[in-house]
């Protein structure tokens, strides 16, 4: 049976996101800022960019296996998409939210802060990211599916990635989903 978005709910979802990730960052930068805090962050290439991602394909390690009795006999994963934004908040820092719908075909949400590594100086196009957060949407019969989550779909999420910079503006991330899967993303940033 094929799952339904309601595109208000959507586009609420994003602009509630959005709303909230512009007042973290703002708030995290009035508090944090010093006047050498400030000069730093100017000069920063990265501090304040936007950066708009798409996730059209994610790669399961197995098929879907029932581990409840909840769940229902015979389930398999279903189209897995991913659209979101994240922001810079100085070289290291992120702030971000992600609307997707999950392995089960449910309307989902990740807010997340995080941070971005540059481990080889001798390739600065190779980069790292962890972000953890809140995740909404895993809901039953499917609640179990992720570690920490409850019976309403609020649970929390860790995701280490690995990426590379085609340009300034193109990127392309490996997102690892747990032991669920791989996750690909396509990323374009502000300049």
């Amino acid at each position: 049976m094929p799952q339904h978005f309601n595109t208000r709910a959507i586009f609420v979802s994003i602009a509630s996101a959005t709303a909230l990730l512009t007042g973290v960052t703002a708030s995290a930068q009035s508090t944090t800022a010093t006047p050498a805090t400030t000069s730093v962050a100017s000069q920063n290439s990265e501090a304040g960019k936007w950066t708009v991602f798409a996730a059209p394909y994610t790669f399961h390690f197995s098929d879907a296996t029932k581990e409840s009795t909840s769940e229902p006999d015979g389930i398999k994963h279903s189209y897995v998409w991913l659209v979101g934004a994240e922001k810079m908040l100085d070289e290291k820092y992120f702030a971000g939210a992600s609307f997707f719908s999950n392995s089960f075909g449910q309307p989902s949400q990740y807010i997340y802060f995080g941070a971005k590594w540059r481990p080889a100086d001798t390739n600065p196009k190779l980069f790292t990211k962890l972000s953890g957060g809140i995740i909404h949407g895993y809901k039953p019969p499917y609640d179990k599916k992720i570690p920490i989550n409850t019976k309403s779909g609020w649970g929390l999420g860790v995701v280490p990635s690995v990426g590379w910079d085609f340009n300034k503006n193109m990127s392309a991330q490996l997102n690892l989903l747990g032991t669920a899967g791989l996750m690909f993303q396509m990323s374009f940033t502000t300049d």
